[in-house]
């Protein structure tokens, strides 16, 4: 992409997965179907550029109890953590970080985000308090419509 800055969305994903022949597959949330039931989940970055989203990077969530010799554990966190490594050694031009409360409440996430330099927004569930640096503000808008343009031209 010549350089040019991108966004980062960063978000989980799970899938349903019948058997136990699979790797990392277990009993877990399954973001797809909004539940706890048998699948795999992997952690996912994309990139956004000009209304164009495109695939980034993928980290398969492995629970502890599939861990083979020689697996280390690592939640999701740390998981984007090191996607967020991964894009900065391969030189992305990353302009804004997005991501969920998952992320958007983990300190750890945040620190690495922070120790970047990288813009971000997060989403906060609306019980969970956060400090904010001094001079900063929280500003909550209301929902509003919009019309999207695809990259296709199409709305």
């Amino acid at each position: 992409m010549n350089g040019q800055a991108i966004t980062v969305v960063i978000d989980e994903t799970g899938d349903i997965k019948k058997g136990k022949k699979t790797d990392s597959v277990a009993r877990q949330y399954l973001g797809s179907v909004g539940k706890v039931d048998n699948g795999i989940v992997s952690v996912n970055a994309y990139g956004v550029y000009h209304n164009i989203t495109f695939p980034l990077i993928v980290k398969v969530f492995k629970p502890e109890g599939t861990l083979k010799e020689g697996d280390k554990y690592k939640t999701k966190r740390e998981l984007a953590s090191e996607i967020i490594t991964d894009l900065i050694e391969e030189n992305f031009n990353i302009e804004l970080v997005l991501v969920d409360s998952l992320y958007g409440e983990s300190s750890q996430f945040l620190r690495k985000v922070d120790e970047s330099n990288l813009a971000y927004v997060v989403a906060i569930r609306s019980n969970h308090g956060v400090w904010l640096p001094l001079g900063q503000s929280v500003r909550e808008n209301k929902w509003c419509k919009f019309e999207r343009t695809f990259s296709n031209k199409k709305s």
